[in-house]
């Protein structure tokens, strides 16, 4: 490289100066290429284009409008019941939308979230404690109080079908 220390005007004939500078401006002239080479491959602009392509299509799709009756129209998106439907917005957080609790919010927790699939926990407990753990959270059974109770938000009824989610989770 071109160091003041190394190279001094005034050691040097100009002819032999010039010649440092110019040997010393084609390495860099050199080097700079490569790292332009480097960082062009490196942000290629093929898949933003791609992402961005994808995003427009998404904003000009048509919007859904409501039903009469004001609920919204068949998407072709997959049937879930009720209790189905309360596990994904109450419970899939944390558990995951499979059970497993491997979501990025169950990875975070400590402790970990229950993992619903697992046949030695679910051959371990009865519905009972499944609907107690429900309703009053997990600190009524002695478990964290990060499991969160959903006896004020959800009915008798409702938390009796979630035990059936739950228990859904042993056969897959």
């Amino acid at each position: 490289m071109l160091h003041s220390a190394s190279v001094r005007k005034e050691d040097l004939s100009t002819e032999q100066y010039l010649n440092k500078l110019s040997h010393h401006k084609k390495t860099i002239t050199f080097l700079a290429g490569l790292g332009t080479l480097s960082c062009n491959a490196q942000n290629d602009p093929t898949e933003f284009r791609a992402n961005l392509k994808k995003e427009r299509m998404r904003a000009n799709a048509s919007i859904l409008k409501l039903k009469k009756d004001g609920s919204l129209p068949d998407t072709g998106g997959p049937k879930l019941s009720p209790a189905e439907k309360k596990y994904r917005s109450l419970c899939a957080g944390c558990h995951g939308l499979d059970g497993a609790a491997n979501s990025p919010t169950a990875l975070a927790m400590n402790p970990s979230p229950r993992n619903l699939t697992d046949p030695k926990w679910q051959a371990s407990v009865d519905d009972a404690r499944i609907t107690k753990v429900l309703k009053e959270g997990g600190a009524s059974v002695g478990l964290s109080s990060t499991m969160a109770a959903w006896g004020a938000m959800l009915s008798d009824s409702d938390i009796k079908e979630m035990v059936k989610v739950v228990r859904n989770f042993k056969k897959q």
